[in-house]
């Protein structure tokens, strides 16, 4: 196990490296000039050249890149452009908004999704598996954008049960929880069905029923333990996706997490702080799917076996 575990980390360092070289590349290539942000209309042509000289953005990009990468790999990923401050604090000061947001959407898809998954796979083709059905389409189908703002119309400005924005009141994290947990709960209900059916048709299930073992614990410990695995995956790939911030939610309630910073840094052109901040967000995301991968072993204890050879 621990080996598998050192070898995913080691893999992660090309994973970084190659990461880091197409977002540098490709944010590089994005029209504007920090220089006319940060000097504004005020200041002469020659004084902004001078700027970019002073800043190293007159060098080629490939040096650019490798003298980024030194600093990365001191654990410097720089000062912000616009604000001058420190990128990594900028980004850990964010973070633990963005946590709250996909910590709390993942456990409302959850609640929603898991129940009405096996509900609909127990009672397949019937009245409950088709409203389950038609449940997951409409929660993949409906813009996020869209949702958050009829959430915000309906509970905020006409009910005032919830803020409508920031994250000053312990309630405002309902709303845009609420609206990125309800694609993630449509996922995770297709995903607990489609799973659970593919079980309930094995053999051993039979031989539970025949021994007398009531049909809430066939389906809650012995059915349900071994659908887990694709739905391990589903709900890790959503948390991983959510700790990137669900920059349209984030834009639309104003929380001050990791996606709106990284609007933010585009409108303000602040490659730096965009930079920084993808990578650092790429890397959570890989260690969070490492963690999926070990939590399978304690699901079945044929890849736990597989891991620890």
């Amino acid at each position: 196990m621990y080996k598998y575990v050192l070898k995913r980390l080691l893999l992660l360092i090309p994973i970084m490296i190659a990461v880091s070289f197409i977002v540098y590349f490709f944010i590089d290539l994005a029209p504007g000039d920090i220089v006319d942000v940060i000097a504004g209309q005020q200041v002469s042509v020659e004084e902004k050249e001078m700027m970019r000289e002073e800043m190293g953005l007159n060098d080629p990009l490939i040096i650019r890149y490798f003298r980024y990468m030194g600093g990365l790999l001191r654990g410097d990923l720089g000062m912000s452009y616009v604000t001058n401050r420190d990128v990594f604090e900028v980004y850990i000061s964010r973070l633990p908004a963005t946590l709250k947001l996909a910590i709390a959407s993942t456990l409302i898809s959850l609640l929603i999704g898991i129940p009405l998954g096996i509900n609909a796979s127990v009672h397949q083709n019937t009245w409950v598996d088709s409203t389950s059905t038609v449940l997951g389409l409409i929660g993949i189908s409906i813009p996020i954008f869209w949702l958050g703002l009829m959430l915000i119309i309906l509970f905020a400005l006409k009910l005032g049960w919830f803020p409508s924005i920031g994250n000053d009141s312990p309630l405002s994290i309902v709303l845009p929880a609420i609206t990125v947990g309800s694609s993630q709960a449509a996922l995770i209900l297709r995903t607990t069905r489609s799973s659970m059916l593919e079980v309930i048709r094995q053999d051993y299930l039979r031989t539970a029923r025949a021994k007398g073992v009531t049909e809430k614990i066939v389906i809650l410990k012995h059915a349900f333990k071994n659908a887990l695995i694709p739905i391990l995956t589903v709900i890790g790939t959503q948390f991983g996706i959510s700790l990137g911030g669900a920059v349209v939610t984030e834009t639309i309630f104003a929380w001050p997490g990791v996606g709106r910073l990284m609007v933010d840094s585009i409108n303000n052109r602040d490659n730096q702080m965009l930079t920084g901040a993808i990578i650092l967000t790429t890397m959570l995301s890989s260690i969070v799917i490492l963690m999926i991968d070990l939590a399978y072993s304690f699901v079945d204890p044929r890849i736990k076996a597989r891991y620890s050879k």
